[in-house]
């Protein structure tokens, strides 16, 4: 019979290699929340992922790859069919007050001026998608979508941004979308 090192070589199973990278994200969004974008080495990710820096650019790519990565995960209700409006509305505000995405912004933000790309790249996978997102409820007008997510975000996401409010969850979250929803439709 084979030993366990002998079945275990070659390519992981597909349902691991997406656990694997699913780890390298979480690990990359937790380093650039906790130490900086720039402050999160590609060593310190891959070691504490356990996996190679070579195993970190062949599936995901560099370390704007791992930002885009992290963003798109936080946009996890992308892949949600919301039934209205005001459940889409719900999911983004959810996922764009929660602590991983305040932290995520505030990363993408300290480097902004210094690396055009990051901030590209996090506009890019965060708001915009979640802009798409809720046009999709909108009849497509991007427009008004702009102005949606403008609005759900406003200063009690500054508030967050800040670390002046607590993340807003169950009622007070139902109560902001409403608030919204009530001066946007």
């Amino acid at each position: 019979m084979p030993s366990t090192a002998d079945r275990r070589r070659g390519r992981p199973p597909a349902h691991e290699q997406a656990a694997r990278d699913a780890r390298i994200v979480a690990v990359a969004a937790r380093l650039f929340v906790d130490v900086g974008f720039h402050a999160a080495s590609l060593d310190a990710i891959a070691q504490e992922a356990g996996v190679t820096k070579r195993t970190i650019y062949e599936r995901i790519g560099d370390k704007s790859a791992l930002l885009r990565a992290a963003v798109t995960d936080v946009h996890g209700y992308l892949d949600v069919a919301a039934r209205d409006l005001r459940q889409a509305c719900t999911l983004v505000a959810a996922a764009l007050f929660a602590d991983r995405a305040i932290g995520l912004h505030r990363a993408a933000v300290a480097v902004a001026l210094d690396d055009p790309a990051i901030s590209h790249a996090f506009y890019d996978a965060g708001p915009v998608a979640a802009q798409r997102y809720l046009a999709a409820h909108l009849g497509g007008d991007e427009r008004r979508a702009e102005h949606l997510f403008a609005a759900l975000l406003g200063e009690p996401h500054r508030r967050r941004l800040l670390g002046i409010d607590p993340e807003p969850a169950g009622a007070a979250l139902d109560a902001h979308v409403t608030a919204v929803l009530e001066r946007f439709v």
